[in-house]
């Protein structure tokens, strides 16, 4: 080896080698754990695919005349049948409980919605899936970007003090044997180079000043999900776009691709969305611009073409406003905090001349402004804008070319062209927040028109090739990168895929949705299908989203009795999937792309191996509302204040008189009580409950809306769920009343928050609103509040299979899985395991 090293060229390439040994070997000390469990027994693969929002009455109608053969050949090898949801029968629980074998109540996410009591002091909604919250920044190796990036990406996970020991030997190595340098002064150099690498792998964000994120996304779950369960008895698995998993602790054999739940880099739950126009009726320049009615998640910025000074082509300069400056909002909320302590601090605020407190008052109302405008709310009084100021942001170039054919887009560094009508790849676009400090972000732009120019730019996600510390997409962290690498080519994250608030807010057209929809289903497959091919897991979970997308989004085009169908826009077509097709069949059309990647899995299935498929629920159109405030004040459960002077006072509970009120609803299809001990302003007594629980029951199943003509059956909910009853407590956290609407029913938009419709009497003055509307939402097929039964998803096996009560549930799932892998069930399990026929 000294041989080697005293020739120069020999040896910079040994001492590489020796540099390049002595990194690999700290990190694998640095990932080395301790040892796994034993492995599973047998060899059997567990293969389970999971169909959002498919439905087991169009699947099984579609079966029957011959469209879907995939899933004929699985139902007659093996079993199949309706999947009864959970209640209510929606995403976020239904998910919840495939994954962990355990109810609502045990899981802890009983809806996407629930109850809350703000400051013990009024009710509303809040959300019941996720929780957003301060977190740490995970740059203690050293940030997500930057200069030191590069070299923590790769030892990110090893000690400082062993950073420090790789440090010293390879400058010792490098002072002694290449420089020539004294024993002793290579010691004493080496030893400060150690030193600074100790000290940069201690320091939080190298020198950023971000300790701390604020809102960070994690689900709501308590229980880890089948797969972890099954690494952790031994068997490997894998989990693509796995549902209500973000934030769950890892283990050892288990890699997760986050699904829903994931946010995008501005910490939007359904991804914020932007169009630039040059429509001179547009308002809003940037960085203002003006958010879309309806979601809110979309934002359209007026811009103009303008040609440079000395000629050439027209183009737009503008930006893409990303995630908030969280330094700058880091600082602004410390200099905020000391303004407040001195100022409480009357011995010392005395000190102030009168100058010094007048210009330290109105600093205060500066950064109560800039916070507020932040989202931030430093009084307490919950405001808070919506804006796009104060955020990071790229520059984005628009040129024209071609006399308007084509466009040259230049954003994050990555320069494209489009034309009219096209999709762009992916632009990776990073977002700084301190010299050393970046997201990472990518997103896809498509130039809607011309005449007037629009561009729109779709979410920005994070990028799965440099994953945020903060707030990852995988499990382990390493994990997306390394599918980006499987894959050839990098993919979404967001939790809530697809472009269902574009078309529901009326600013995009259905079939820029429907090629949203191609594209995501394309790589979603594409990453199943890599996985397939590999050899490192016994389980495979992999999720599709885009069957309860489309379902969502263009019900009113396929139920001729919706009251948003159009025959015209009915009939006309769109390329999908490679076929021309109707907008009336495009939901037919995704059940048959359901059917080809079942057609994948059989494929790939080997002896030994098990097939299952899942669905949180099943769907239904939905054409009428019911405002369920207003029904439960039509039936003198609630009362509404007798000073109401403003039909927009019924948003949020804002109308209800809490001392003469029994029940309330809010969420999709829940009903509380306004109960002693438990509401601010309680008033039933705990005693009285289940008999009043059982009358708004059996009232609620009475209820009838008569007159209207988009329904057959006056018929408006078809079964309740009382909270006692189900779960054998008043504290279940989805509610005390459960509506399950019938066929073509849900609860309002206008109940979603608790609010009541109000309107305005001949007289001028405020009188309640109709209790029953017609959807006019493009948003025109749900599930959500309807009976689990009437929209059970699909079940499928490829073993003949029966469950203990003759009805597969969602909670059938997770057992079943490790019962084929002959791992022990948790103890939270709530259903036996599928027996084998």
């Amino acid at each position: 080896m000294l041989d080697a090293l005293r020739s120069p060229s020999r040896r910079l390439g040994s001492l590489t080698a020796l540099a390049a040994a002595v990194i690999g070997l700290l990190v694998l000390s640095g990932a080395a754990s301790p040892s796994g469990p034993e492995d599973a027994p047998g060899t059997g693969r567990v293969l389970v695919l999971g169909f959002d929002g498919a439905d087991w009455r169009t699947t099984e109608r579609m079966m029957d005349a011959g469209e879907l053969p995939n899933l004929s050949r699985l139902r007659e090898m093996g079993s199949a049948g309706p999947l009864v949801s959970t209640d209510p029968a929606e995403s976020a629980a239904g998910w919840a409980a495939i994954n962990t074998g355990a109810n609502p109540v045990k899981n802890g996410v009983p809806s996407f919605i629930h109850r809350k009591v703000y400051d013990g002091s009024f009710v509303g909604a809040g959300l019941a899936h996720i929780r957003q919250e301060d977190g740490a920044s995970g740059l203690e190796s050293g940030g997500s970007g930057g200069i030191v990036s590069g070299l923590f990406s790769v030892l990110g996970g090893v000690p400082s003090a062993a950073v420090a020991a790789a440090a010293f030997l390879i400058g010792l190595l490098v002072f002694r044997f290449v420089l020539r340098a004294g024993v002793g002064l290579a010691a004493l150099l080496s030893a400060a180079l150690g030193a600074g690498a100790y000290f940069a792998a201690e320091a939080p964000g190298a020198g950023a000043a971000l300790d701390r994120v604020p809102g960070v996304v994690e689900n709501e779950v308590k229980l880890d999900g089948f797969w972890i369960e099954a690494a952790r008895g031994g068997a490997p698995s894998v989990a693509l776009q796995a549902p209500m998993a973000l934030g769950r602790p890892g283990v050892q054999g288990a890699r997760t691709l986050f699904g829903l739940g994931v946010p995008d880099v501005r910490q939007s739950m359904n991804g914020d969305w932007f169009l630039y126009t040059t429509d001179t009726l547009a308002a809003g320049r940037p960085p203002r611009g003006k958010v879309a009615k309806g979601s809110g998640t979309g934002t359209t910025f007026r811009v103009d073409f303008e040609t440079p000074d000395g000629g050439g082509d027209r183009a737009i300069e503008t930006f893409v406003y990303g995630p908030l400056d969280y330094v700058a909002l880091a600082e602004a909320q410390a200099e905020y905090d000391d303004i407040i302590a001195l100022q409480n601090d009357r011995e010392r605020f005395q000190k102030l001349g009168f100058q010094e407190s007048q210009e330290l008052n109105k600093r205060r109302k500066k950064l109560e402004k800039t916070l507020r405008e932040m989202g931030e709310d430093p009084s307490g009084s919950g405001a808070g804008a919506k804006l796009h100021l104060h955020r990071t942001s790229a520059p984005l170039r628009i040129v024209e070319k071609a006399a308007g054919e084509t466009y040259e887009v230049t954003l994050g560094g990555t320069v494209q062209t489009l034309s009219a009508g096209a999709w762009s790849d992916f632009f990776p676009v990073r977002f700084e927040l301190s010299p050393t400090v970046e997201i990472s972000a990518i997103t896809r732009l498509r130039v809607v028109d011309t005449d007037p120019f629009e561009l729109y730019v779709d979410t920005l996600q994070f990028d799965p090739k440099h994953p945020t510390p903060w707030q990852p997409t995988s499990e382990p962290a390493s994990f997306s990168p390394q599918l980006v690498d499987l894959v050839g080519a990098r993919f979404e994250t967001l939790g809530w895929g697809c472009m269902t608030n574009q078309v529901k807010d009326k600013m995009v057209d259905p079939r820029y949705f429907l090629e949203d929809v191609e594209f995501t289903m394309a790589y979603r497959r594409k990453l199943m299908e890599k996985m397939l091919a590999e050899d490192d897991w016994r389980v495979l979970y992999s999720v599709f989203s885009a069957t309860d997308r489309v379902q969502h989004m263009m019900y009113a085009d396929h139920d001729e009795g919706h009251p948003l169908h159009d025959p015209e826009r009915a009939n006309s077509t769109v390329t999908f999937f490679g076929e021309e097709t109707r907008l009336a069949d495009a939901i037919p059309a995704i059940y048959r792309q359901m059917d080809a990647i079942v057609g994948d899995a059989l494929a790939a299935l080997r002896d030994g191996d098990t097939l299952m498929l899942c669905a949180d629920h099943g769907f239904t159109s939905y054409r009428r509302g019911m405002n369920v405030n207003n029904w439960l004040v039509e039936e003198g459960y609630q009362v509404l204040r007798d000073d109401l002077s403003s039909t927009s006072q019924g948003g949020g509970l804002g109308a209800v008189d809490w001392s003469k009120t029994r029940a309330y609803a809010l969420g999709l299809g829940m009903v509380y009580l306004n109960l002693e001990g438990r509401e601010p302003e309680g008033i039933v007594a705990p005693s009285d409950a289940d008999a009043l629980m059982a009358e708004i029951c059996e009232r609620f199943l009475a209820a009838r809306d008569e007159g209207q003509v988009v329904v057959t059956s006056a018929i408006v909910v078809k079964d309740v769920y009382q909270g006692g009853e189900e779960w054998g407590s008043l504290e279940y956290p989805c509610s005390d009343v459960m509506l399950g609407f019938a066929e073509y029913y849900r609860a309002s938009w206008t109940s979603v928050d608790g609010s009541v419709a109000l309107s305005k009497g001949d007289d001028g003055k405020v009188i309640l609103g109709p209790t029953y509307e017609d959807n006019d939402n493009p948003w025109s097929g749900d599930h959500a509040s309807n009976d689990r039964r009437l929209v059970s998803g699909i079940f499928f096996s490829s073993e003949k299979v029966a469950a203990e009560d003759g009805e597969f549930s969602v909670l059938d799932i997770a057992p079943t899985v490790l019962d084929r892998l002959g791992i022990a069930a948790p103890a939270h399990f709530d259903r036996a395991p599928l027996q084998i026929q």
